[in-house]
């Protein structure tokens, strides 16, 4: 892990504590060819029913292999992420979208107006 995708990962974790969302790293997960992959973190619930793999643009992590299917959302954040905003973050998080259990919906989440509607508000 380089200094930058350390910098991402600890401000997610700080995030994480600080808005009360699963966070993981790292992450693994396997491939179905039974292969193994470490990954930055998994921001749970977010993106998709299982959440959001974590990478770093212009970094080693933004090439990591990503599994097909729709199990995982993948985002490649920005350097800028090194550092906590709660703001930024909870932007991020809205865009996309909560997906886990209504109970455990953060009190702050309020969809991106893109997913009004129809959009993921847990279930």
């Amino acid at each position: 892990m380089t200094e930058t995708e350390a910098k991402v990962v600890a401000a997610w974790k700080e995030a994480a504590a600080d808005l009360g969302f699963s966070f993981t790293s790292p992450y693994v997960i396997t491939f179905p060819d039974s292969s193994r992959q470490e990954h930055l973190g998994l921001v749970h619930h977010f993106g998709c029913q299982i959440g959001t793999l974590i990478s770093v643009l212009h970094e080693p992590s933004e090439s990591f292999r990503r599994q097909t299917g729709d199990d995982y959302f993948w985002s490649i954040l920005g350097p800028g992420y090194g550092c906590y905003n709660r703001d930024d973050i909870i932007e991020t998080l809205d865009d996309w979208g909560y997906f886990g259990p209504v109970a455990s919906r953060p009190v702050w989440y309020a969809p991106a107006a893109h997913w009004v509607g129809d959009g993921p508000m847990g279930v």
